[in-house]
């Protein structure tokens, strides 16, 4: 344990020995003009490349580089489109249900997570390419095409594939999430 503390003790001072005074010969202190002719003098190597590096880039290593940067903006674009998407239909939760009024022979496409209650009128199942919708009303599946909606149960679209409700006379429904009409 001393052994320990005697050898920070000597890092310690032998560090700030060895770091100088600012303004000493060991730190100086240099002028704006010096720093302007180093930049100058540094400048001046760039452009006529005669620096430690060759001063050319290959054609290649541009192309592949403008590539990159291409798939990058790419890249950002469509990651900026999902987080407004995203934005949507974080709304779509957050406000609650909305009313939907909705004729004979309409369509309404349930995105994934989207939750829907058929408050009065007629409608029968759509399954998606996976499966039907959950009635978590009494804890089963509507997993059949033409399945008759039962009116005033809690519906769930585990999947945003195709699945939804079509509407067979005029019908109010509660939706939280996102949705389609078609």
């Amino acid at each position: 344990m001393a052994c320990t503390i005697l050898s920070c003790l000597v890092l310690v001072v032998s560090s700030a020995a060895g770091a100088g005074q600012p303004g000493s010969d060991s730190d100086p202190l240099v002028t704006k003009s010096y720093v302007d002719q180093k930049i100058a003098q540094l400048s001046s190597q760039i452009g006529s490349g005669t620096g430690s590096g060759s001063g050319t880039a290959n054609n290649a290593t541009i192309a592949q580089l403008q590539t990159d940067v291409g798939d990058l903006t790419k890249f950002i674009i469509d990651a900026l489109a999902e987080i407004e998407a995203l934005k949507t239909r974080v709304a779509g939760l957050e406000n609650g249900f909305t009313v939907v009024e909705a004729s004979a022979g309409q369509k309404i496409i349930l995105a994934g997570g989207s939750e829907a209650i058929l408050r009065s009128g007629s409608a029968e199942a759509i399954v998606g390419t996976n499966g039907g919708l959950v009635d978590a009303s009494v804890g089963g599946d509507i997993d059949k095409n033409g399945m008759k909606i039962p009116v005033q149960h809690l519906l769930i679209s585990a999947r945003s594939d195709g699945r939804g409700l079509l509407i067979k006379e005029k019908s109010y429904l509660l939706i939280r999430g996102s949705y389609t009409v078609q």
